[in-house]
């Protein structure tokens, strides 16, 4: 979202003339979109930006996202920060900025109205021209205990359909390949269309993939509770949209679900699976986990590894928990050791990336579509430059492609097919094949 929020906030400055700088220290004005989810995220943010503010004195300085609402922030920032101002007011205050910079009335457009007003309904001024991302809704009602997003985001806001969906046409008939639809939990998505009625997220992909074109759909995040019947029949049916589906569980084990405000069981979580496996053999599952959460044993960690085997993730993500300021599991006693969360990690780690090597190699030999999203460059001790396609497959698997000959340049936004050769647990690599607008 952060991603989204920045080329959002480019697009309304853009607006008022302003135009990128080449050199933060040269810059009149500069945006700091921040992520609060970790706390090691956090102190990097703080840190960069005392740092920013010595580098670039004149510079005015702005900090929004997840950490802008925040008092102790705010502290702790006061004597950096020009402006503090949360994503959901951007809209309101962003004139605080123009008279701050001295840009007041520069190329002034009239403010939009009604449901224009709204931050993600603004088009953003994106970077590429093969991928998108698309914010469908923002906040979220579920309130898990480790969580900050309901406080820094907000309540669940989704954005109408038909906006949605009309993004979507105007990106794919300007060539987009690669769409990505956004929300904190977008399997929540509940779209007002213009005769009032609601719209689920089935509802809203399915008519997505129906868009007349060459291109790919992924999605996050997902909530395992949200997963209904009605949605896996979508996702398998949905031949546009990618095969991965990115479903966070963040424990194996039932105590720590009901601590962590879940609001389901790893039975449950396991029924949710194999009704996907039923319908969907070809899926490609990856997953959250939080080790060292206030009270978990050594049990409950063996759980988390248990339920990691019997789903065999090809993909996951492994925090060690960190108290978060405003959250409930902030009251609870941080119970396991630094050094037991870093070797439960380390553990966790080593299970899925063993299983995700063993089914990596089912690619060995194939020739796999990507989409080439950069060049990468090697040079050995002798001078010599190797080059490689990089970019994903639609199952999501990053892949590297030798390039025998030229520089590739040209191939960055283009389908392309890359024959693998050597698997490892999170890439897959080979020599690139084919190279097709159209494949």
């Amino acid at each position: 979202m952060n991603h989204v929020d920045a080329e959002i906030i480019s697009y309304t400055l853009s607006e008022r003339n302003y135009k990128p700088a080449k050199d933060c220290a040269k810059a009149n004005l500069i945006v700091v979109v921040t992520c609060g989810v970790r706390n090691s995220a956090e102190e990097r943010i703080v840190s960069w930006t005392q740092k920013l503010k010595t580098q670039s004195k004149n510079s005015v300085i702005v900090l929004t996202g997840c950490l802008s609402h925040r008092e102790d922030i705010k502290t702790r920032l006061h004597e950096t920060v020009d402006l503090f101002i949360p994503i959901e007011n951007w809209m309101a205050r962003k004139d605080e900025i123009f008279s701050l910079t001295h840009n007041v009335g520069a190329g002034l457009k009239p403010a939009p109205t009604g449901e224009k007003n709204c931050f993600y309904q603004i088009l953003p001024q994106r970077a590429s021209t093969f991928q998108a991302y698309i914010p469908i809704m923002t906040g979220c009602n579920n309130f898990c205990s480790y969580c900050v997003v309901p406080y820094a985001r907000g309540r669940e806001k989704s954005r109408s359909p038909e906006s949605i969906i009309n993004e979507a046409e105007q990106l794919v008939k300007k060539g987009c390949k690669e769409l990505y639809l956004l929300g904190q939990n977008v399997n929540s998505y509940q779209g007002k269309d213009k005769n009032n009625r609601i719209w689920n997220f089935a509802r809203l992909l399915k008519n997505i993939n129906g868009i007349a074109g060459n291109f790919w759909i992924r999605f996050i995040s997902s909530h395992p509770k949200d997963i209904t019947e009605k949605f896996i029949e979508t996702y398998a049916n949905c031949r546009k949209v990618s095969s991965n589906l990115h479903l966070p569980i963040q424990s194996g084990s039932n105590k720590i679900l009901g601590l962590m405000n879940r609001k389901y069981t790893r039975e449950n979580y396991l029924d949710i699976i194999s009704k996907i496996r039923r319908r969907y053999p070809q899926a490609v599952l990856s997953t959250d986990i939080i080790v060292g959460f206030p009270g978990e044993t050594d049990k409950d960690f063996r759980d988390s590894l248990d339920i990691v085997k019997k789903v065999g993730f090809e993909m996951l993500f492994s925090l060690k928990y960190s108290s978060r300021p405003e959250t409930a599991a902030q009251k609870m006693k941080d119970s396991v050791p630094p050094a037991i969360k870093i070797a439960r990690q380390r553990k966790l780690d080593q299970v899925w990336k063993k299983i995700a090597l063993a089914k990596n190699k089912r690619f060995l030999g194939q020739e796999i579509k990507i989409l080439v999203d950069r060049i990468k460059t090697k040079t050995d001790n002798h001078g010599k430059i190797t080059r490689y396609v990089q970019g994903k497959s639609f199952e999501n698997k990053d892949i590297q492609g030798l390039i025998k000959s030229g520089k590739g340049n040209d191939l960055i936004g283009k389908w392309a097919t890359v024959k693998i050769s050597e698997t490892t647990a999170v890439a897959l690599r080979g020599e690139l094949a084919r190279v097709k607008k159209n494949i």
